[in-house]
């Protein structure tokens, strides 16, 4: 049986949340089809909030020999989404099973543009115009936003 896109994606959404929310934010999920905004987080104790765009996929993990990454379909709106020290990206890799814990990687916004590369088949072959983009994140960038809820806490600080 398939999975339901919007299904894995509801899955990536609140496993974010529950995560947020057992760090002690409040989390608010926008309602299905809100532009760039998945949900709204905020710091109870000082009123600080930021946004998070989650992006999901069951088996984001890829691997071609001795090299492996992970991607997303980010659509080629990414381009266009708001870069804000308040605004963030959940990238959620669910694994293709769900007895296992996500990896979630958190890139902050203005991080994101040079993640972000051409779908192979993302381009109109009549224009050349491209017309869609995946996050990729290589393994040797990894560290850099696996399990960086820091970067959230400080924005919330």
């Amino acid at each position: 049986m398939g999975r339901d896109r919007a299904l894995t994606g509801a899955a990536g959404e609140h496993y974010i949340a529950f995560r947020l929310a057992a760090m002690g934010y409040a989390v608010g999920l926008t309602t299905r089809g809100t532009r760039a905004v998945d949900m709204v987080v905020a710091n109870p104790n000082n009123g600080k909030s930021i946004t998070i765009d989650t992006k999901t996929m069951q088996k984001a993990f890829q691997r071609s020999g001795t090299d492996c990454w992970w991607k997303w379909r980010m659509g080629i709106k990414a381009y266009e989404k708001p870069i804000h020290e308040d605004y963030f990206y959940a990238l959620v890799d669910l694994k293709g099973d769900p007895t296992r814990t996500p990896d979630v990687f958190v890139v902050p916004s203005k991080e994101l543009e040079h993640l972000l590369e051409p779908h192979p088949e993302g381009v109109d072959p009549a224009s050349g115009k491209l017309t869609d983009v995946w996050c990729v994140i290589y393994n040797k960038d990894a560290s850099t936003y696996r399990d960086k809820w820091d970067a959230i806490r400080e924005a919330l600080a």
